[in-house]
């Protein structure tokens, strides 16, 4: 293992710490390797250490590379500079991809965040130009009254979701005693709204700030729950599962066969689709069709929508990837 420090702001302790993999003969079919970058929590006050290297470390033994971003806190606490050291973190990671770090995979940078560090993990997935490509947030802290409650001037994260928010990992617990599970509920409501693909785990057991949940990264008995502590493994599968997908989701060559999501992402392909089928206006209504194609529509309701009506719809639409009539 290779390890190196980065300083953003040396008076603040701002800067990144890296645990990479050296490349050895024997691990050369392996290729580039995702990194994952821990963001740990502290409520702005603090970067707690249980949330920290010991994060990193269980994800270097997965086989990724990983990092501990340390961020503006205490008497340094500014949302802004926070936000600003996370955006320096993936920009760092990035450049060491291209140049001393090769096996860096630069497309599968994941971004993981416990509390007021799932806030800033979150914010940067959410407010920032250049995104993480998956988003993992442990018992974040999302809402402004939180934010409040940390001193910090920050928006409701909730609200700044987007199509572009990546994929997300939520896990937290009914029985958090510091965060509300209103954060993550109404963030997950958010995702869903915007199509944002999500997976989440919440416990009815657990207080705040578990971490890994075990015996040696407990700091009190209460802190250690092998249930909780599941979320580790289920974490790693999700983020395999993800990659994977990324790796290999094309479209089908004809667009009857496409979700209708992603047809009508195209305006003109929009405006007919939604004359075609004006309740599509209604969102609950175009949740129930949304991730059919037109092909499936004709076997569903075919009284309503028939071969000839789709053959003739098809005809019509814009093919995205060329911008032109299929």
């Amino acid at each position: 293992m290779y390890m190196q420090e980065y300083s953003f702001d040396e008076a603040a302790g701002a800067g990144l710490t890296v645990y990479l993999h050296e490349e050895k003969p024997e691990f050369a079919r392996v290729g580039k390797r995702p990194f994952i970058l821990v963001i740990p929590g502290g409520g702005y006050s603090f970067c707690s250490e249980r949330e920290a290297e010991p994060i990193a470390l269980n994800f270097l033994a997965q086989g990724y590379h990983a990092g501990v971003l340390r961020y503006h806190v205490g008497e340094f606490r500014s949302f802004d500079a926070s936000l600003q050291d996370a955006q320096e973190a993936l920009a760092k990671i990035t450049e060491l991809s291209a140049g001393a770090w090769p096996s860096i995979d630069a497309e599968k940078i994941a971004v993981i965040g416990f509390s007021a560090g799932g806030h800033l993990a979150a914010a940067l997935s959410t407010l920032s130009e250049r995104k993480p490509s998956l988003c993992i947030l442990g018992y974040p802290a999302i809402l402004q009254s939180f934010a409040k409650v940390m001193q910090i001037k920050a928006p409701s994260l909730e609200t700044c979701v987007t199509p572009e928010t990546p994929p997300t990992f939520v896990f937290s617990t009914f029985e958090d005693n510091v965060v509300p599970i209103e954060n993550s509920l109404l963030y997950l409501r958010a995702l869903e709204e915007n199509d944002v693909p999500f997976e989440t785990h919440l416990f009815q057991k657990g207080k705040h700030g578990l971490s890994l949940a075990t015996e040696r990264f407990g700091n009190r008995e209460e802190m250690v729950d092998p249930r909780f502590g599941r979320w580790f493994n289920e974490c790693v599968e999700w983020m395999e599962i993800n990659w994977a997908e990324s790796s290999t989701g094309e479209m089908p060559a004809a667009l009857v066969e496409w979700p209708i999501a992603a047809l009508i992402k195209e305006p003109k392909n929009r405006a007919l689709l939604v004359n075609s089928f004006p309740s599509w206006q209604e969102k609950s209504t175009f949740k129930i069709v949304k991730n059919f194609s037109l092909q499936q529509l004709t076997a569903i309701i075919p009284e309503r929508f028939s071969q000839a009506q789709c053959d003739q719809l098809v005809a019509q639409l814009v093919d995205p990837r060329r911008g032109e009539i299929e």
